[in-house]
């Protein structure tokens, strides 16, 4: 081997190796651009093909990750990071029979992939395959009883049959090995609510809270549970902080409604309930719109007042300027004149 072929062939090695660091560090476009140089530079490493179809698949680019995927498995049919990748392809794009032969492909050069056998799991539950899915992340455990993914998707499957015992078991399982996620603890805030134990469920949505302080939907979980538990003033301000993230959460101002008329705050209770209105009208709900139009007509009643007392309430910008009684499908109820 000539100098020139060797030093060739190291800086090859070496875009290669600072694209890996970049891809484990998720700076995924410049990845790929240090990886493409070591391409260039050496067209004939599979692994090197192999990375880049890596790198595309993370990005979304379909049609290249299959194009250097299916480079890497011309020069080495016996990768099974190919097999896999290629599995993880076919299932993006729909294609599960393909994506699971993919994957047994991958099992022959190496049976002991934990993320295949999770990979495969998820795609036997899309099938509606319960038995396989619930093998295979089994199969995962036994090769790896670390692994968050599988505990956490056999905790789905259990819950999905109200088995919500095992699903709590496996998901505090999950909690245990990724205290990071905040899926677990919203489905064991879930599933702990459904068992009745709402303290527990509030705990949850608490830790979780921390992890994802902005998310609107926990602090609306956290507000409903609260309320069902009897604790209206700290629902109430679940609730605004659900509104306060979202303003075009529904919902949250309907709840925020109810909390405020439990309290006889009569203004509140009414004001909320215009907004939730307002964001239902426009988003199209109209069930829910008429659910609240109803609800409204009887806190009028119970308050003795009426809607022309609400002319100047204030409501989020996103909704200002929308007026539903200019609308062509506005509703009226037999009491509207």
């Amino acid at each position: 081997m000539s100098k020139a072929t060797r030093l060739k062939e190291d800086y090859a090695e070496a875009y290669r190796e600072k694209g890996i660091a970049l891809f484990h560090l998720k700076s995924y476009l410049d990845a790929e651009k240090a990886l493409l140089k070591s391409f260039s530079l050496k067209d004939t490493q599979p692994d090197i093909a192999s990375d880049l179809g890596s790198i595309y698949l993370k990005n979304g680019n379909i049609k290249n990750a299959l194009r250097y995927l299916k480079i890497a498995q011309t020069r080495n049919n016996n990768m099974h990071i190919v097999f896999n990748n290629l599995g993880a392809l076919s299932a993006k794009t729909g294609k599960n029979r393909q994506a699971l032969k993919f994957w047994k492909q991958a099992l022959k050069k190496n049976p002991g992939l934990t993320e295949v056998h999770v990979n495969m799991g998820v795609v036997y539950e899309k099938m509606g395959q319960k038995r396989k899915a619930v093998a295979a992340y089994q199969k995962a455990l036994e090769l790896d009883d670390s692994n968050a993914m599988a505990h956490y998707n056999l905790g789905v499957i259990y819950a999905k049959g109200k088995d919500f015992p095992k699903a709590v078991e496996e998901w505090e399982t999950a909690l245990k090995l990724d205290r990071t996620d905040e899926n677990i603890l919203n489905s064991l805030a879930w599933a702990y609510e459904k068992l009745g134990k709402r303290k527990e469920a509030l705990a949850k949505l608490d830790l979780s809270i921390k992890l994802s302080p902005f998310d609107s939907k926990t602090y609306f979980s956290s507000g409903r549970i609260k309320y069902d538990m009897g604790n209206v003033d700290d629902a109430i301000d679940s609730f605004k902080k659900a509104v306060q993230h979202d303003p075009n959460f529904g919902d949250a101002y309907y709840r925020l409604g109810l909390a405020y008329d439990t309290l006889n705050q009569s203004y509140d209770a009414i004001s909320n309930l215009l907004i939730t209105e307002i964001i239902y009208h426009k988003a199209r709900k109209m069930d829910l719109f008429k659910k609240t139009r109803a609800r409204l007509e009887l806190l009028f009643t119970k308050y003795q007042t009426h809607r022309e007392n609400f002319k100047d309430l204030q409501v989020p910008e996103t909704i200002k300027g929308y007026d539903l009684h200019k609308r062509k499908d506005q509703i009226r109820t037999s009491k509207e004149k």
